[in-house]
């Protein structure tokens, strides 16, 4: 139901929203593009000005050597370092390309993992399912810690926790698929 205004307030209390919210949201518009062009053309004047040194940095960048203020999250860090491993160009394809490509193909097997394997019987899937997501987690534990080397202790604290609570919600989620597997199959007989 819709609220008439005009019983709740005074009429000196209300203005009309046609031209007074169209001018108020045309002038902020306004003073965001002139502040976000005084930005970009700030270093041009500067560097006019003769004050170009303040603009840029004074070594040159080393593609290899990222700073550390500009690495991504600790969980973003193994795909950071993955991308890292491939070369400029790669197979004809561009390395980042190349390597967000990988990671795509990962996850698309991870996807397709426990459909491959629930083909087999229940209780022989385990080991090799174990196996595979342990070897999973290695990997990103190492590209991690390689990432930030030498690694903060708040990060390996999180980055154990975060794996013992992985294999715990595993196991549980296990047994209680189990369980009602058996009770299917007990009601089915």
């Amino acid at each position: 139901m819709p609220v008439d205004y005009r019983k709740q307030y005074r009429s000196d209390q209300l203005e009309p929203m046609w031209p007074n919210a169209a001018i108020r949201g045309t002038v902020a518009a306004l003073c965001t593009l002139a502040v976000l062009t005084v930005l970009a053309v700030l270093p041009v004047i500067l560097e006019q000005w003769g004050l170009g040194h303040w603009t840029h940095e004074s070594t040159p960048a080393d593609p290899r050597i990222t700073p550390i203020h500009i690495r991504p999250e600790w969980y973003f860090l193994a795909c950071f370092q993955w991308l890292k491993l491939f070369p400029s160009e790669f197979v004809g394809v561009s390395g980042n390309t190349a390597g967000v490509l990988t990671q795509g193909l990962f996850i698309v097997a991870a996807c397709i993992l426990p459909y491959i394997v629930r083909r087999k019987a229940p209780e022989s899937r385990g080991l090799l399912h174990g196996a595979v997501v342990t070897v999973v987690i290695l990997v990103f534990l190492a590209f991690t810690f390689w990432g930030t080397w030498p690694p903060p202790p708040l990060l390996i604290i999180s980055i154990c926790a975060a794996t013992v609570i992985f294999y715990v919600l595993l196991a549980g989620e296990r047994g209680r698929i189990r369980s009602i597997s058996k009770e299917s199959k007990d009601h089915s007989a």
